[in-house]
């Protein structure tokens, strides 16, 4: 084991799931692989500067600043950033795949039927390119109403800036078309854009549904109505950076400079409860499903519950959904367990009864059509 003291720059100061979670990765990685001893330091620049020959500490890993590269970079110290909105460009990096949180949350939207969006986002945002990217790429061919504000991150302690933020707001939904799904990459905007909606007499989630991503608990679940986010796995963007400095210490060499870490899925919440579908049949079908589809229910089942022959529904659901009635059941089931998988140690059989699927051999081809693992790999990968 390698007795070296590490420098972890992470503000915990926040109670912040992408603070405390990647924490907990790098520990991890730390506690199963190394002897290091692993400091918190906002400015780990502070102590280096005082080194001439011998650095304080032999690693540095977290929230790289310039001022903090300038000496490690003196002092050739090996440095891994897990700071997104970093400009540092030789830097080696783990970085949340912002691209594919927006997808998620595009594709969770369009299949509940909206097609009118707004994006809210802090101007300062160093996800926010990434995320729109992914988030247009899934609902340029559905030819969807896409309007986006920016912000100052200075609203939360400027007052002049947190008034103009809400006159602005009832400026916007003047101009908005509903329904509509209001999406962002920062969890604490969530509430926020949640109770300016209700200030302005819009229904959650009926008017306007909202989406964010972090699924930071205390901004998610904290009051009514939760919010719906994209799960981001800050845990392995650190369990990954602290691996890469560790293979920094052995010399062996790193086959690119940034890497990307995939989110784990969406977790649905009260803000997104609603299908933005005008046609009863479809709606009423949405809803059966969603609250049944653990319950091993079949196509004929859904049928049961509307007033429509199958081909008419299955035509409505293919044209205004984008597939078929079966998909829908499959892809709520899939959800299911993909999170029973990450979240729980139950065995693959009580998370196929409890998502729904018949059988395991069900779960595993839906799975391996999917991400091309099996029911085992995918835990192993995401947990």
């Amino acid at each position: 084991m390698e007795e070296k003291k590490i420098a972890v720059a992470i503000n915990l100061d926040w109670p912040l799931n992408r603070y405390h979670e990647l924490f907990k990765g790098i520990q991890d990685y730390a506690a199963e692989h190394t002897g290091w001893l692993l400091v918190w330091d906002h400015f780990p620049e502070q102590r280096l500067k005082k080194c001439m020959t011998k650095p304080y500490y032999d690693g540095v890993i977290g929230r790289i600043k310039f001022e903090a590269y300038d000496e490690i970079k003196r002092l050739n110290i090996p440095v891994v950033n897990t700071w997104a909105t970093n400009e540092i460009k030789d830097l080696t990096s783990v970085l949340v795949d912002f691209n594919e949180v927006g997808e998620i949350a595009a594709n969770h939207l369009i299949k509940k039927g909206f097609r009118n969006f707004v994006y809210i986002d802090f101007r300062s945002s160093g996800f926010r390119q990434n995320f729109y990217k992914g988030f247009s790429s899934v609902i340029k061919p559905y030819k969807c109403s896409f309007r986006q504000y920016l912000i100052s991150h200075r609203m939360d302690s400027v007052p002049s800036v947190w008034n103009k933020f809400n006159e602005d707001f009832e400026k916007w939904v003047r101009d908005w078309h509903f329904p509509l799904a209001i999406v962002t990459t920062m969890s604490s905007l969530g509430p926020k854009i949640a109770y300016r909606c209700l200030e302005n007499k819009l229904r959650i989630p009926e008017d306007a549904a909202i989406v964010s991503a972090g699924n930071d608990q205390a901004f998610c679940e904290g009051r009514f109505p939760t919010i719906s986010s994209v799960d981001i796995n800050y845990h392995k963007v650190g369990y990954e950076a602290a691996k890469l400095l560790h293979m920094k210490f052995k010399k062996q060499q790193l086959d690119k400079k940034v890497y990307y870490i995939k989110p784990r899925g969406f977790v649905p919440r009260e803000s997104t409860d609603s299908y933005a579908v005008k046609d009863k049949d479809i709606k009423a079908a949405l809803r059966y499903i969603a609250d049944n589809f653990h319950n091993n229910i079949q196509v004929l089942d859904v049928l049961d519950s509307v007033e429509v022959c199958r081909s008419t529904l299955e035509r409505k659901f293919v044209s205004q959904i984008g597939h078929s009635i079966f998909d829908e059941i499959n892809r709520l089931r899939l959800s299911s367990a993909k999170r029973l998988l990450i979240e729980t140690d139950l065995d693959v059989k009580k998370i196929c009864r409890n998502a729904g699927f018949s059988n395991p051999h069900h779960l595993r081809r839906s799975l391996l059509k999917e991400c091309g693992l099996n029911p085992g790999q995918f835990r192993k990968l995401n947990q």
